[in-house]
């Protein structure tokens, strides 16, 4: 809480502190002063070093602490600190974005690894390139569908995108229960969520590594033809380098990873076919685009491009709200100013 407030902290004439560079500058010339002052002689200190009040010299460097503190908060209320509470409201959004993803046994296959970041699943490497999109599109609403036979609802379409990023998190192979692949189901979740939006532009952005399975009772292109009506646009990315991998085994029994007895997942080769032409079809069917990422790197590029190519404008309307905080800084100038006239006058009096 309290680095937020500091990074709302502001001043409103900053060129005011320029003025603190003079206060080590006085604290100088007043030290070679002090080292050239005259000194005068006495034929014997005995009366001098009887004074009781000798011991207090050692302090007097408070009072010169209290007046360069007084030097610097003056300068500080002069500079006029002020704490923004202005706030942002969205009266238009620009873009309603579902992002589906496929949770399918697939997705554990372990090709998109390399020597920098290890053994990682597709999914691992989806999700990282996920929160990076997300953190883009700061205007737009976003929702998140998973899918395998049937779509689940992670995310509805919103503004949070802190909610959105805890719920991209949850994703993980066997939430939706089952581990095969029905891509026009979650064509028809992420369609009908877009749907009843009033909004600029409604896109879908699918990315699956498989294909049908078992064959579904409608094709996919249904629905890609009842979203070219609603005027929304399908992203198609398929995921992988080839269909014949090294992958993690899902356990349905478990809800996990297969594992050896010592604990360590079971690795084995299997065979992931993708179905490139139905994902190009979907995608050219409502005037989108097709795209294939074999790694995280072209992952990456690809959800670039698509923030690029889906911009539009947005209407924000700010309250601008600044409570001036000059005054903290003066109380505190004051009251060492105070400070150090009553001990120059009492405690520390100085006697020539």
């Amino acid at each position: 809480m309290i680095f937020s407030a500091l990074q709302n902290l502001h001043f409103a004439e900053p060129y005011w502190l320029f003025l603190l560079l003079v206060i080590p500058i006085l604290i100088w010339i007043r030290s070679k002063r002090g080292s050239n002052s005259p000194a005068i002689r006495f034929s014997s200190l005995s009366k001098i070093e009887s004074i009781k009040h000798a011991g207090r010299k050692r302090f007097l460097w408070i009072l010169k602490f209290f007046r360069y503190s007084c030097l610097f908060f003056l300068v500080l209320s002069i500079a006029r600190p002020q704490l923004d509470q202005s706030t942002e409201t969205i009266e238009s959004s620009g873009v309603d974005i579902v992002l589906a993803v496929d949770l399918s046994a697939s997705m554990l296959a372990l090709d998109m690894s390399d020597s920098e970041i290890g053994e990682v699943t597709r999914l691992d490497v989806v999700k990282g390139v996920l929160q990076d999109f997300i953190k883009k599109r700061i205007y737009d609403r976003i929702g998140v569908v998973a899918f395998s036979v049937n779509p689940y609802l992670v995310s509805a379409l919103t503004l949070d995108k802190e909610h959105l990023q805890k719920n991209l998190a949850r994703l993980r192979v066997g939430l939706t229960h089952q581990t095969g692949t029905n891509i026009g189901s979650a064509l028809a979740e992420g369609i009908n969520r877009l749907r009843p939006l009033e909004s600029k532009s409604k896109i879908l952005i699918l990315l699956t590594d498989g294909k049908d399975e078992p064959a579904p009772q409608h094709s996919p292109l249904v629905f890609a033809e009842g979203a070219l009506q609603d005027e929304i646009k399908i992203y198609t990315i398929a995921i992988g380098t080839n269909s014949r991998t090294k992958t993690y085994l899902f356990d349905p029994s478990t809800k996990d990873l297969m594992r050896y007895s010592n604990g360590r997942p079971v690795v084995q080769v299997a065979d992931y076919p993708v179905d490139k032409e139905i994902l190009k079809k979907i995608s050219s069917k409502t005037e989108a685009r097709y795209f294939e990422a074999k790694d995280r790197e072209s992952l990456r590029l690809i959800y670039d491009e698509i923030d690029r190519l889906e911009k539009t404008d947005v209407k924000i309307h700010v309250n601008a709200l600044f409570d001036d905080l000059f005054q903290w800084p003066l109380v505190l100038a004051i009251l060492f100013l105070l400070m150090e006239f009553v001990l120059a006058k009492t405690l520390l009096m100085k006697i020539p």
